[in-house]
C-alpha cells in the first residue's frame, strides 16, 4: 500500500468516527488498534503499541499539566479570579464600552487559568452577556469580545494546553510557555484597540450608564488586596521559568502551593472548594493524558508504516516556497476548527505537520505559536467555527446565528492580522525564549 493511501485511510476513518459522534480520544483509539493490527503485524503490533503507551505519559515534561489544571481550579472555585476581575471593573469606571473591555479582561484571566476557549466562551456567555444586553449594548459589542478573547487563552500562560502541544511537538515546555506571552499581549491590545475605536465611532452601540463611584484610595487598597497577590502567583510560575530559577514542573508546583495558601488566607479554602478543585483536575488531566496516549500511538503508526517520512520527502521535493506549504497547513487547521476543539486538532495535525515544518527549516517554537493562534482562530471563523455554536447555545433566543457571525468576523480578522504579524516578524514569538536563562 502506498504511503498516501495509508494517510487517507487513517484520516478519513477518524473523520467518519467523529461524524458518528464517537468521542475524539476513543475515535483515535479504535483507529490506532485496527491500524496496528493490520499494518504492524497483528497481535504483536498491538502489544508494541501498548508498550509505547507507558513511554508516552511517563515523561517529566507532562507533570506540569495536572499542576496547572489544579492551580486554575483552586483559583476559579475559591473565587480569587473573580475578586481580581471585580477590582479591574472598578478601575474601568465610566469608560466607553466598559463591559466589552471587561469581557476581554475577564477572558484573559479566566482563559489563562482554564486554557479552554469553549469553557471561557460558555462562562462569559452565561454570566456577562445578559448584563451587556440589558445595558443596551449592541449584539456586535456583546457577542464579539466574548467569543474573540478565546484566542488569547492558548497564548497567555500559565495554561495546560501549551504544555500538551509542547509534549506532542517535542519542544521545550518552558520556552513555548514564554513564547506565547508577546503574541498574547499583542492580540489582546488589538482587541482593546478595536473596541475603543468602534465605540468612539458608534457610541450608541455601547451606551454609557451610571456606575458606583469608588475613591482612588479604595481602588488602590483593593488592588493590593486582591490583584497584586494573584499577579504574584502568576509571576511565581512564569517569572521563575523565565529567570531559569525553576523548571516548568517546579514552577507549576509553586503556583499550586501559592494559590492554595492564598485561598486559605482569604478564608475561601474549605473542603468543598478543595474537593471540587481536585475532582475537576483529575477529570481534565485524565482526558488530556488519554488524548496524549492515542496521539502518540497515532504518530508511532505513521512512523512505522513510513507514511511520515514519505510525506516529508514529498513536501520537501515540491517546487514551491516553504511559506506556500505553511499557508496550506494553516488553512487546513482553520477548516478543522469548524468541526473540533483545540486538543483534537492537535492530535490530528501535530504528528503530520511538525515533522514537515522542521524539514522545511521553520523554528519549532515559532511554528507552535502559529499553530496555537490558528487553531483558536479556526474555532472563531464563520460560518462553522465551534465557538460560534457554543455562543449560540448560551445566548438568549433573540440572538440568531447571523448575529453571531457578524459579531465574530471583526475579531477573526484581528486574529488573522496578528497571525500575519507573527509570520512576518518571527521575533514576536522567539525573542523572549531566546533571552531566557
Amino acid at each position: 500500500m502506498e504511503w498516501y493511501h495509508t494517510l487517507v485511510i487513517l484520516f478519513s476513518s477518524l473523520v467518519f468516527l467523529f461524524l458518528l459522534g464517537v468521542p475524539v480520544a476513543f475515535s483515535f483509539l479504535i483507529v490506532n488498534l485496527v491500524a496496528a493490527y493490520l499494518l504492524m503485524g497483528g497481535v504483536n503490533g498491538i502489544m508494541g503499541l501498548v508498550a509505547g503507551v507507558f513511554t508516552s505519559i511517563t515523561t517529566f515534561a507532562l507533570v506540569p499539566v495536572p499542576l496547572f489544571v489544579l492551580m486554575g481550579s483552586i483559583i476559579f472555585h475559591s473565587g480569587l479570579g473573580f475578586d481580581a476581575i471585580n477590582v479591574l471593573d472598578k478601575w474601568l469606571g465610566k469608560i466607553k464600552g466598559r463591559l466589552s473591555i471587561l469581557a476581554i479582561l475577564m477572558g484573559i484571566i479566566i482563559g489563562a487559568l482554564s486554557g479552554s476557549t469553549i469553557a471561557t466562551c460558555a462562562l462569559l456567555g452565561t454570566t456577562l452577556l445578559p448584563e451587556m444586553l440589558k445595558r443596551g449594548y449592541s449584539k456586535r459589542m456583546s457577542l464579539g469580545p466574548i467569543m474573540g478573547i478565546g484566542t488569547v487563552d492558548a497564548l497567555i500562560p500559565p495554561n495546560a494546553l501549551t504544555v500538551v502541544l509542547a509534549s506532542l511537538a517535542k519542544v521545550d515546555v518552558g520556552k513555548l510557555l514564554i513564547a506565547g506571552i508577546i503574541p498574547g499581549i499583542f492580540m489582546s491590545a488589538l482587541y482593546l484597540l478595536y473596541v475603543l475605536l468602534f465605540v468612539h465611532l458608534k457610541p450608541h452601540e455601547a451606551p454609557s450608564y451610571d456606575v458606583e463611584k469608588v475613591h482612588f484610595s479604595e481602588k488602590i487598597k483593593l488592588t493590593f488586596k486582591y490583584l497584586v497577590p494573584l499577579g504574584f502567583i502568576v509571576f511565581m510560575v512564569i517569572g521563575l521559568i523565565f529567570l531559569g530559577v525553576a523548571t516548568p514542573t517546579e514552577a507549576a508546583a509553586t503556583g499550586v502551593l501559592g494559590s492554595f495558601f492564598l485561598a486559605a488566607i482569604y478564608g475561601k479554602m474549605d473542603s468543598r472548594v478543595l474537593k471540587r478543585s481536585i475532582s475537576d483536575s483529575a477529570k481534565i488531566t485524565t482526558m488530556i493524558f488519554m488524548i496524549i496516549i492515542v496521539s502518540d500511538t497515532y504518530s508511532a503508526i505513521l512512523a512505522f508504516t513510513g507514511t511520515a517520512s514519505k510525506l516529508i520527502e514529498f513536501v520537501t521535493q515540491m517546487q514551491v516556497s516553504p511559506y506556500t506549504v505553511l499557508i496550506a497547513m494553516m488553512v487546513t487547521i482553520v477548516i478543522l476548527g469548524c468541526f473540533m476543539e483545540t486538543v483534537a486538532m492537535m492530535m490530528i495535525t501535530v504528528p503530520i505537520f511538525m515533522p514537515v515544518a522542521q524539514a522545511l527549516g521553520f523554528d519549532p517554537l515559532w511554528f507552535c505559536v502559529l499553530m496555537l493562534i490558528n487553531m483558536e482562530t479556526g474555532l472563531l471563523t464563520p460560518p462553522f467555527g465551534v465557538t460560534l455554536f457554543v455562543m449560540r447555545g448560551v445566548s438568549p433566543k433573540e440572538i440568531t446565528m447571523a448575529d453571531i457571525w457578524k459579531a465574530a468576523i471583526p475579531f477573526a480578522l484581528v486574529d488573522y492580522l496578528c497571525l500575519t504579524f507573527v509570520i512576518l516578524v518571527p521575533k514576536i514569538a522567539t525573542y523572549l525564549p531566546s533571552i531566557m536563562k
